[in-house]
């Protein structure tokens, strides 16, 4: 019997980024929920206990970004790993993110991407071959 699939949420208001993400996450053997918002993010995760990790873009529309997003996740779901991304930053600022977090610069592939949340549910530290064949994905 196989083990199941990891259910991620994937946060991201643009549309085809979005959909890229989640059928590369899909193929590479995730299962893949999908939000627009911070709003129908946190829905997800009220209404979802099974989801592993979450990948959300820094700037989301409706006035809470996926620093809030990720801080009010973590209320619910204190141990959820997160990962933040972003073409518009180069990291978090100090206070800003969650710990344990870590932020994937745009662009990036979604193999990283894949890499990067099979390694955070594992509960993996992210040192080693990941850390040092992509340069672009910093922990926060």
């Amino acid at each position: 019997m196989q083990a199941e699939s990891p259910l991620l949420l994937v946060v991201e208001d643009d549309f085809l980024v979005r959909l890229t993400l989640v059928d590369a996450l899909s193929d590479g053997g995730f299962e893949v929920l999908e939000a627009a918002d911070a709003k129908e993010a946190l829905t997800l995760v009220c209404d979802r206990d099974d989801i592993s990790a979450m990948l959300t873009d820094i700037n989301l529309p409706g006035g809470s970004d996926g620093f809030a997003l990720a801080r009010a996740a973590r209320v619910i779901r204190p141990q959820l790993p997160v990962v933040y991304a972003s073409g518009r930053y180069g990291g978090a600022e100090e206070g800003q993110a969650v710990d344990g977090s870590r932020f994937l610069a745009k662009p990036f592939t979604p193999s990283l991407a894949a890499a990067v949340l099979r390694d955070m549910i594992s509960g993996g530290e992210g040192r080693g071959s990941h850390r040092q064949q992509h340069e672009r994905e910093r922990r926060v």
